[in-house]
């Protein structure tokens, strides 16, 4: 009898031993159930803020009749400056290289690869992005400007008397190459139409320009550059600091075209344009967007930076 009544015991100690371990599992896969769907309904707030903020300077705009406009920039100073901050810096890449090179030894210098590289960085997506100098085109002229000089100097070599037969400014003088002959202007009138908003831009007159890129949305909705044409529309808003108006065109781009070359810096706009007009849980958003889908890209080098700032 007394073997029964312990064997009953331990029965019933081992059964409320597996019942309680069993509770304690439930309770963990409910704590992690609540937690995931607190993150689930953050994530729908964040949007429905998002998607709210819109119809608000959405509405906004449509009652302003009187929009601030911005004095233009000396873009061709500018432009110059940023030049020379570029190759100043190119030359001190190749000074820190040849040091490594020839292993002199440690340096007192602060400059370091990294540091060069970022500035760098910086100086190529101010140039492309925010004054639109077109980089792959001056490389492509500059390299055939050197070929062409290369070949000018061969053929002279190849000469009897060598440099002498052609004569030094022959050899000495780069050759440009040829322009390329110019199309009618209305055989494609969309990129007439795009050229014009451009040149425009570029003299800085940004509400002529964006009614340009306007008119090319409205007109030709399939065309390959809509989706800069609707970016470069925020950007003319954006550099009148009217960073409402910027804010809803960056995601447009954003919603409409994802795979265009502009969708990335469309995020970092949109980011920038939600932090002025007070929105920073928004540009986080944005910015953490850069960050994670396009990690090696000049955008991202410029979203970490703001997330690093407002840490």
């Amino acid at each position: 009898m007394n073997k029964i009544v312990k064997y009953s015991s331990l029965v019933i100690i081992i059964c409320s031993m597996m019942f309680s371990f069993g509770c304690v599992t439930k309770s963990d896969i409910e704590t992690l159930q609540i937690d995931r769907q607190q993150d689930l309904n953050r994530i729908k707030q964040l949007e429905a803020e998002l998607e709210e903020s819109k119809k608000l300077f959405k509405g906004e705009i449509e009652d302003s009749q009187t929009p601030v406009r911005e004095k233009a920039a000396d873009m061709w100073a500018e432009i110059q400056s940023l030049r020379a901050a570029q190759a100043k810096l190119r030359g001190e890449i190749d000074n820190v290289n040849l040091r490594m090179d020839r292993q002199i030894g440690d340096s007192n210098s602060t400059i370091s690869m990294t540091s060069l590289g970022e500035q760098l960085d910086e100086i190529e997506f101010v140039l492309e992005n925010q004054l639109q100098v077109d980089l792959p085109k001056v490389r492509e002229e500059r390299a055939a400007i050197l070929a062409a000089s290369a070949a000018a100097a061969t053929t002279a070599a190849t000469l009897p008397g060598g440099a002498e037969a052609l004569g030094a400014s022959e050899v000495t003088q780069p050759v440009t190459p040829p322009a390329p002959v110019e199309e009618a202007a209305d055989s494609d009138p969309a990129k007439a139409l795009y050229d014009k908003a451009y040149a425009l831009y570029k003299d800085g007159q940004y509400e002529k320009a964006r009614s340009y890129w306007a008119e090319f949305t409205d007109t030709f909705k399939a065309h390959p550059f809509s989706a800069s044409a609707f970016f470069w529309q925020g950007q003319c808003y954006y550099k009148v600091k009217d960073y409402a108006r910027a804010a809803i065109l960056f995601e447009d781009v954003i919603e409409k075209f994802k795979t265009s070359s502009k969708y990335k810096s469309a995020l970092l706009k949109a980011g920038y344009s939600w932090n002025y007009l007070g929105k920073p849980e928004l540009a986080k958003m944005r910015m953490e967007e850069v960050v994670k889908s396009f990690p090696k890209s000049v955008e991202a080098t410029q979203a970490k930076r703001y997330l690093d700032k407002t840490k």
